[in-house]
């Protein structure tokens, strides 16, 4: 409910400086300031009344977020109000920011004699401050009123979050006291005659307390600013984003030629991890087995790790040759080469920096931490180079290459999860509070206490890819059982709103994947909850899904027929579909990688939501998708290419990757698709290298696909295809018979993008078709149609709820087209591609109601 609040963050601020500029100059608009400033009254009663005043109007702004919000969740059966929290938050914490604005507007506003100039200058500052980012200004603490904000969690309640806010708003509100005092000093009453004498009057006011409050606030001011660039600028080390740019640029001139440098790959992998939650601190030491799979000797090993303090040995002799701080990048050169079939091993310790009260070192939380493996070293080029290319360019960088095609065969050595491991054996010890559960993927061989420690001892009885993650928390658990399957959801002691809604969605996903294309590969499967403060967003692990409480456990899922889609149904089945779609069949580190995954992962979500919620609210789900899609496109700063092909971007193997799996299943039948996607499993999962492409995967796709739909494989897969449909006029009469005729005028065109965006209708003008009209001036175009498009009559039943009367698929050569279809029952409205199941530039004009 309080991020609602947001919003009338903008609508707060512009009222407050408003008001205060009314205030202000009241008497001077209304003609009665020299009978005002002619009273005995201090200046101090005139100022402080004016200042109460514009603080309650806050008060009042505020308490009308949480009144609305109030009613809202009452409105919608929520009624765990958390009244105490709500005022905390906007009335403490929202309160002080408003309340430092408010004073730096009264100074502003007292310094000018004309109303709206004062305004206008709060308002360029609002505005502008933040702005200076752009110019450089980058530190909160020459931003007026930034810092640190704060994010709440029920699981991990503000976190360190709540210091840092407060640290900022003390350094911010001394100073705005120091305006508050200025403000008096400068406030004037009757017909000053100029700055000057303002400036004259302020000195000769400038005595007794007000030089001791204004040292005051001046020295808290400082010395709060003094420590907190302490900490930020010498304590840690501040990388601006300019000097990260020239750091990126430097690594990459560098360390690039180590690119395809052959390294050993990791095998097996064996860790202790300690989680401490009450200091926000984790440690962990572990080793590495190694094997140079290569056919070629390594003499030089390249380790990438992270800036956290950590130490290495490996268990043969080498040299450091290079120990790179900046980029923390080693280069070890071995004293006795590691020929094909040899092994290495490597030990390892990591442990975050300190904390300080500013900067947090570890991703350690109180309650529900999540730590992925990113924590411990990896071997090969670290990456993460530039991407635009004028920016390239101006460091005298070669424009940025796309990932390798996945025809090139020389490109499959490595998965796009990792560049230094295959398949793992893994095993881990996780440690944590006494009152906490920790989690690790595989299956729990020993749990012990050790003083206040809670051990587990976790080992994956398969092997899995070089991905895992740790959580922590105090966990309720919930338990259930699919076939032979363990299931368990580890989540927050009130968070039990939308359990059976993921537990479903994990059986759900479960049959459909193991019915359809392989059996699951683990005897477990774990959801997680982990704090919203860390993101909104699930991840797949072997056998283990750590969850966002954002995204799941506190939706509110309407089901109504008119209600959205149950997410937290959908997350978990596109979760659990992953334990398939990555966790046995991943991609090699080449364009359309991510298709292979998280486009598959999307249709099993897809064709589950549409056994559970039917066609109306998968139309609803597909809008989006095709919304979202082409929305995205046009904010696309480098390259589209086709979903084949993608390099990467979410709107592409997300939105506009479960559009075409689920088309395509309409159109060859889920089963047919089904049934090659699970040829398809068969022969790559758990593949070493090389590794598979998307182009192996359409391969199998085009076996199934009659060539009367050759074209969708074309359009959906190796080109950037979208269509223009729309219903341009449609009536209807009743027959004699009580049956209706319904004639239907429609167009369908299509056209094609390259990666830059320009349109195409074809390589050659034979590929492309027109229309024209005696009243048109230009022709349409369309890249050449022997395309089967849905036409859809739609009816209503006695509670108004939308029937299908007709749907079935229209063979398409031509753009205007005009059709007669009799249905049984009254039509209510018509529709060319009624599902939104094609991708169309304009997902409002499919449908139309019917004229009478």
């Amino acid at each position: 409910m309080l991020e609602v609040g947001a919003t009338f963050f903008l609508f707060i601020n512009v009222s407050t400086f408003l008001f205060a500029s009314n205030l202000l100059h009241r008497s001077r608009n209304s003609n009665i300031n020299q009978l005002i400033d002619t009273t005995p009254t201090p200046n101090w009663i005139f100022l402080g009344s004016k200042f109460i005043a514009i603080v309650k109007m806050q008060l009042v702004l505020l308490s009308l977020v949480m009144i609305s919000g109030i009613l809202f969740q009452t409105y919608s059966g929520y009624y765990d109000f958390e009244i105490g929290h709500y005022l905390y938050e906007l009335i403490i914490l929202s309160l002080v920011s408003y309340v430092i604005w408010a004073l730096l507007s009264f100074l502003i506003i007292t310094l000018t004699t004309e109303r709206l100039v004062g305004f206008f200058i709060m308002i360029v500052l609002f505005i502008g401050i933040p702005l200076l980012s752009l110019a450089g200004v980058e530190q909160s603490i020459f931003k007026y009123n930034a810092g640190t904000g704060f994010s709440y969690s029920d699981m991990d309640g503000y976190g360190s979050s709540i210091n840092r806010f407060f640290l900022y708003k003390i350094y911010w509100l001394s100073l705005g006291l120091v305006f508050y005092i200025l403000t008096y000093l400068f406030y004037f009453r009757g017909l000053p005659s100029n700055f000057r004498e303002r400036i004259s009057i302020a000195g000769s006011r400038f005595k007794g307390k007000y030089p001791k409050f204004l040292a005051l606030f001046m020295l808290i001011f400082l010395s709060s600013g003094g420590y907190i660039y302490y900490e930020t600028n010498v304590l840690n080390e501040r990388t601006s984003s300019k000097e990260r740019e020239l750091e990126t640029v430097e690594c990459e001139k560098k360390y690039k030629k180590y690119e395809n440098y052959d390294q050993p790959r990791i095998v097996s992998v064996k860790v202790d991890v300690n989680i401490y939650p009450n200091t926000l601190n984790a440690d962990a030491s572990g080793t590495y087995s190694m094997v140079n799979k290569t056919s070629n000797i390594i003499d030089s090993l390249f380790l990438d790790h992270n800036d956290a303090i950590s130490t290495f040995k490996f268990n043969k002799e080498t040299d450091l040759v290079l120990e790179d701080t900046l980029y923390n990048f080693d280069i070890y050169r071995l004293k006795k080469p590691l020929y094909p079939g040899d092994s290495l091993k490597l030990s390892f310790s990591v442990k975050n920096k300190p904390n300080t009260r500013i900067r947090k070192n570890s991703s350690v939380v109180s309650n529900g931490t999540f730590i992925n493996n990113r924590l411990f070293p990896t071997f090969g080029y670290p990456g993460g180079e530039l991407t635009d290319d004028k920016t390239r360019e101006k460091y005298d960088l070669p424009p940025n290459k796309l990932k390798p095609h996945p025809s090139d065969s020389t490109a499959l050595g490595n998965t796009y999860i990792s560049k230094d491991a295959d398949w793992i054996d893994f095993e881990a010890t996780v440690s944590t509070s006494k009152d906490q559960i920790a989690i690790a993927p595989g299956y729990l061989q020993k749990e012990w206490i050790d003083g206040d420690r809670r051990y587990f001892h976790y080992k994956m009885d398969s092997k899995i890819l070089n991905f895992y993650a740790f959580n922590s928390g105090k966990y309720e658990v919930i338990q259930d059982q699919w076939n032979d399957v363990k299931l368990e959801i580890y989540y927050h002691k009130d968070h039990d709103y939308n359990l059976d809604r993921m537990m479903k969605g994990m059986k759900a996903a479960l049959e459909y994947c193991s019915t359809n294309f392989s059996p699951y590969q683990h005897r477990q499967l774990r959801i997680i909850e982990f704090p919203r403060t860390a993101g909104g967003f699930a991840q797949s692990f072997p056998n283990t899904v750590p969850f966002s409480e954002d995204i799941g456990f506190i939706a509110k899922v309407d089901d109504s027929e008119d209600g959205g889609n149950d997410y937290a149904f959908f997350v978990s089945v596109h979760e659990v579909a992953h334990q398939w779609w990555a966790h046995q069949v991943i991609g090699a580190d080449v364009l359309g990688a991510t298709m292979l995954s998280e486009s598959l992962s999307e249709y099993v979500s897809l064709k589950v939501i549409e056994q559970v919620n039917g066609k109306k609210k998968m139309r609803k789900f597909l809008k989006r998708s095709l919304d979202e899609y082409l929305t995205s496109r046009t904010f696309e700063r480098k390259r589209e290419n086709a979903l084949m092909y993608n390099d990467g971007q979410g709107y592409i193997h997300y939105q506009k990757g479960s559009l075409v799996f689920y088309a395509l299943s309409d159109y060859i039948g889920e089963k047919t698709l089904n049934k090659a996607l699970s040829k398809y499993v068969k022969k790559v999962a758990f593949q070493e290298p090389p590794y598979t492409t998307s182009i192996d995967m359409v391969n199998h796709i085009k076996e199934v696909t009659p060539d009367s739909l050759s074209y969708l494989i074309k359009d959906m897969f190796e080109t950037i295809t979208l269509y223009q449909n729309r219903v341009v006029e449609t009536k209807s009469q009743k027959l004699d018979n009580g049956k209706y005729k319904v004639d239907i005028e429609f167009k369908v065109s299509k056209y094609r993008n390259n990666e830059k965006g320009r349109a195409f209708y074809g390589e050659q003008e034979r590929d492309s078709i027109t229309y024209q009209t005696d009243d048109m001036k230009k022709p349409e175009y369309s890249v050449f149609l022997e395309d089967y498009v849905d036409i859809g009559i739609f009816g209503e039943d006695d509670e108004e709820n939308e029937t299908e009367l007709y749907l079935k698929k229209h063979k398409i050569s031509s753009i205007y087209n005009k059709i007669s279809i009799i249905v049984d029952n009254e039509p209510i409205e018509v529709g060319i591609d009624p599902y939104n199941k094609l991708i169309d530039t304009n997902s409002e004009d499919n449908r139309k109601k019917i004229e009478k």
